[in-house]
């Protein structure tokens, strides 16, 4: 049953460059099978799917009544279990369209109520991303694996396709909550100066500082890009190294959250990092995740030993060209550039694929080429009219002199 329900859910959908066949074509099948079971199952996904789309847009005017409906303390949990506990159940594409639903909602909070209402509401969606992200980056590399058939290549495609923009549309969701110089939205407050419901009104950074002193939204959201930087999509990945290089300097003191933090990204993060570094698939951001390790290895290594620890678990790198290699990341601490070269060349025996080998031809050696095609003028020499003629000399050594190796 669970199969068949799967199904009926399961949106269509035609993508260009993907689906077979234009448009009109698309629409002319959809049409046709209006009077089948399939067209059953359209009406009742189309009913479905509108209700639920109504829904958000009806949330996102709710939200346009600024602290009317932000302050209301009552709403923000079950709000958030409405809308995400059972989110992973959605299809890839109209998660992403919650995503987008909700981002304005998040974004148009005042600074007022931002301690009750965003809590929840980013926790449960991160999760949830998370969980439905992964879940689906691991089915798409399962059916790679096992791939067969036109079919089965076209519908690959076009379901990693639509994986693709739900992660992007996440990750972006993360670098506009996370830009430091994104500003605040305007206070609404009541003709006598007061804020709805009695809250106080209360000074804060941006969202940006809200979330970094939030372990209720930042733990989730950290897993999320942890996440993130092993899935198989480069756009979004390079966003992420950036994201979190910009929050490793946040957590170099000595609080409690920031200890805490500042563990997870020497391990996770790192760990994260270095199997990427390790894929070919990623070998376009070998420097963005260069950078990210640098970072966590200047900023952290003077206050805890984890970095070097993960560093000294890999095989192949002794603990001196370790130890000699966060030396030089201090020397060149105001060097990206240099420090991306030392990364790279302390974990060259990981890398899956150097940059400048991605995407080239392999060239065969010219010397071996112009053998080659000495080789075959002398047999056709040999054979023309059917006469053995003198072999011509040995130009190899000649050509030797004149050839670049």
């Amino acid at each position: 049953m669970s199969g068949i329900v799967r199904r009926i859910l399961t949106d269509r959908f035609w993508q260009v460059g993907i689906s077979v066949g234009s448009r009109d074509e698309f629409y002319a099948k959809v049409g046709d099978t209006k009077n089948t079971v399939e067209g059953l199952a359209s009406s009742i996904r189309a009913t479905v799917r509108a209700v639920r789309e109504t829904g958000y847009k009806l949330l996102c005017y709710m939200g346009l009544l600024g602290e009317h409906f932000y302050s209301y303390k009552e709403l923000p949990r079950p709000l958030s279990a409405a809308l995400f506990t059972e989110a992973h159940a959605l299809s890839t594409h109209q998660m992403a369209m919650l995503v987008e639903t909700i981002r304005p909602v998040i974004e148009n909070c005042p600074v007022a109520s931002r301690s009750h209402f965003l809590p929840p509401i980013l926790a449960g969606l991160f999760e949830q991303l998370d969980r439905k992200a992964s879940d689906e980056w691991d089915k798409i590399e399962q059916k790679n694996r096992f791939s067969e058939g036109r079919a089965s290549l076209d519908e690959e495609m076009r379901d990693e396709s639509v994986l693709r923009q739900l992660t992007y549309t996440s990750v972006m969701l993360v670098v506009g909550l996370l830009d430091p110089s994104k500003p605040n939205p305007p206070d609404a407050k009541l003709t006598n100066g007061a804020t709805p419901n009695g809250l106080q009104h209360v000074e804060h950074g941006n969202v940006r500082s809200f979330i970094l002193a939030t372990p209720e939204i930042l733990k989730p959201l950290i897993l999320f890009c942890t996440h993130a930087i092993r899935m198989r999509d480069t756009r979004s990945c390079s966003f992420i190294t950036r994201v979190l290089g910009s929050l490793v300097p946040e957590f170099e003191t000595a609080g409690e959250i920031d200890t805490e933090v500042r563990e997870f990204l020497s391990t996770e993060v790192l760990k994260a990092c270095i199997t990427s570094l390790h894929d070919s698939y990623f070998v376009d951001l070998q420097k963005d995740l260069a950078q990210l390790i640098a970072s966590i290895m200047i900023i952290y290594t003077p206050r805890t030993k984890t970095p070097r620890q993960i560093l000294l678990s890999l095989p192949s790198i002794p603990a001196e060209k370790v130890d000699q290699a966060i030396q030089q990341l201090y020397k060149a601490h105001q060097n990206t550039r240099q420090q991306r070269a030392i990364v790279l060349d302390l974990l060259e025996s990981l890398r899956g694929v150097s940059i400048s080998e991605q995407g080239r031809i392999s060239k065969s050696d010219p010397r071996k080429i112009r053998s080659a095609i000495q080789q075959s003028y002398m047999s056709v020499d040999m054979q023309e009219d059917g006469k053995v003629k003198e072999k011509s000399p040995d130009l190899g050594g000649i050509a030797d002199m004149f050839g670049r190796p």
